[in-house]
């Protein structure tokens, strides 16, 4: 037992009750800019974890800004073009999980993002994944790409060497929090409520035709087929 448990223990006792107060990293005019900007929209697509790559016509939301340029030596024609390219006033500064998404219910058409749903922990992932569903329309679909622990450890462990043969780069080197696998994920998802679940590969999203080219994994980085989950959560 931790000494913070027990104190938590021995005070709820007395009547007392430790309570985070949670700290908001949300731009305060993006919060406010989101709502009304959102009526300009013929269709509301989301996209999450942008970085730099803040796709022109969708609310980018992440928790910071890059500018494209540093960037364009990564991206190719196809997964960036100019056309694609989208500036500051397309991007909201958002800590959905001090702030929450602050549109309505069902009111959102489409949702994208890749290589940002391992960077969130468990706690974090359910929260997320029941807040989207708020958001989303009745037959809307989210489009999820993260890498596959399966795929990692089965290609990067030797686990008959112990605790030394575990690779925990998977977590130490990018600063990933919860990696799942598509079992994982279909549970999840379950749990939260989606309707229905597929699995496909890369760029083969029954929402393709709204998405732009996906960009993670590279051949270089993650080479197996199967190195990252694909799915499409439907509510």
């Amino acid at each position: 037992m931790t000494v913070k448990y027990i104190l938590t223990r021995l005070l709820g006792k007395a009547g007392y009750e430790f309570k985070k107060l949670p700290v908001s990293r949300s731009d305060k005019n993006d919060l406010i800019r989101l709502e009304a900007d959102v009526k300009k929209f013929d269709k509301i697509k989301i996209h999450f974890g942008s970085g730099p790559r803040i796709l022109k016509g969708w609310i980018n939301i992440d928790l910071s800004y890059a500018h494209f340029g540093p960037y364009l030596q990564y991206y190719t024609d196809k997964h960036y073009p100019e056309v694609m390219r989208g500036n500051r006033d397309d991007l909201y500064i958002i800590d959905i999980f001090s702030d929450g998404i602050p549109l309505p219910d069902e009111s959102v058409d489409i949702i994208f993002h890749e290589d940002f749903f391992e960077h969130l922990t468990q706690k974090q992932q359910i929260i997320f994944l029941a807040e989207t569903l708020r958001v989303m329309k009745k037959g809307a679909v989210q489009r999820i790409n993260t890498p596959n622990l399966v795929a990692s450890m089965r290609d990067n462990s030797s686990f008959e060497k112990g605790k030394t043969g575990v690779y925990t780069a998977e977590w130490d080197n990018w600063e990933h929090y919860s990696v799942i696998s598509p079992a994982i994920l279909e549970d999840m998802a379950k749990i939260v409520g989606y309707s229905k679940i597929f699995f496909n590969s890369k760029d083969k999203s029954i929402a393709a035709k709204e998405l732009p080219a996906e960009y993670r994994p590279d051949e270089n980085d993650r080479a197996a087929a199967d190195s990252n989950v694909f799915a499409n959560l439907v509510k």
